[in-house]
C-alpha cells in the first residue's frame, strides 16, 4: 500500500490520536522496527497527547480535586481532551469549556456542585493570567461592572465549598442544603480576591449588568462600589 501524502498523514494521525480507528493506510506509512510495532508507536502518541493535556489542565482545578479526587478529574479531563481538542497551539485559553462539558456528563450527577466550583477555579485561572484593566471613573450617573471581576452565581453554597476545599472550614460546617451563594473573583492591585455577595447584592449586580440603575438597592449598590465590583463611568 502506498504511503499517505503529508496532508493525509496529518489528518489520519489526528483522528487516531483523538481516539479514532487506525487505518491500514496510516499503519503502512509508519516506519516500523523490531523493537516497536507501528500500532505501539501510535499508542505512545495517543498516551502522550492525553496525559500532557490532562496534566496541564489538572493543575487548574485543585479545589475541585479536593472534593472528588484525582481519579475523577483526570478521567473526566481525559474524555474532554479527546472530545474537545485545542483549536490553537497556545494552551492559555484551553479548558474554559470543561465546566460545561462536565455539566452534561452523567458523572456530575453525583457531585452537581462541582460544576460551579470548576467555573470559579477557571475564573481565578483567567484573572491570574491577564493584565489588570485600568478603570476610568468619570463620576457620571451610569454604572458598570468592573472588567476585572468575574461573577459566578450558584444554587449551592459556593463560597463555603471553596473554604472547605482550601482548608478554611471543616467539611462538617457546610451543607448543600444551605442554599445558593454568588461569588466574585476580583483582580485588584495585582491580587486576585474572592468576595461573596448577599442575595440583594446579587440582584443589584444583575440590574447593573442589564444597564439599569437599581433604585431600590442603593445601599447594596454602594456596597458593591466600595468593594470595587461596580464603578461609575
Amino acid at each position: 500500500m502506498e504511503p499517505l501524502d503529508l496532508l493525509s498523514l496529518q489528518h489520519a494521525m489526528k483522528e487516531t490520536v483523538l481516539g479514532g480507528d487506525v487505518s491500514a493506510a496510516l499503519l503502512s506509512s509508519i516506519v516500523g522496527s523490531d523493537a516497536i510495532a507501528p500500532e505501539n508507536r501510535l499508542q505512545i502518541h495517543r498516551n502522550n497527547y492525553r496525559q500532557s493535556l490532562v496534566g496541564a489542565l489538572g493543575g487548574i482545578f485543585p479545589a475541585t480535586k479536593a472534593f472528588v479526587g484525582d481519579a475523577f478529574i483526570e478521567g473526566a479531563l481525559g474524555e474532554f481532551v479527546l472530545e474537545q481538542p485545542p483549536e490553537t497551539a497556545a494552551l492559555s485559553g484551553y479548558g474554559g469549556a470543561f465546566p460545561d462539558f462536565l455539566a452534561n456528563h452523567k458523572a456530575s450527577s453525583r457531585f452537581p456542585y462541582i460544576v460551579d466550583l470548576l467555573r470559579l477555579e477557571w475564573a481565578l485561572h483567567c484573572l491570574q493570567a491577564i493584565d489588570e484593566a485600568t478603570l476610568d471613573d468619570k463620576g457620571g450617573e451610569g454604572f458598570q461592572i468592573n472588567p476585572n471581576a468575574r461573577v459566578i452565581e450558584s444554587e449551592y453554597p459556593l463560597m463555603s465549598l471553596w473554604s472547605v476545599a482550601t482548608g478554611q472550614l471543616p467539611p462538617e460546617a457546610v451543607h448543600i442544603e444551605q442554599g445558593g451563594q454568588s461569588v466574585v473573583a476580583l483582580l485588584i492591585g495585582g491580587e486576585v480576591r474572592l468576595l461573596s455577595l448577599s442575595d440583594d447584592e446579587t440582584v443589584c449586580l444583575k440590574s447593573v449588568r442589564d444597564g439599569h440603575r437599581p433604585l431600590h438597592y442603593e445601599k447594596h449598590l454602594n456596597n458593591l462600589i466600595k468593594k470595587h465590583i461596580v464603578f461609575k463611568r
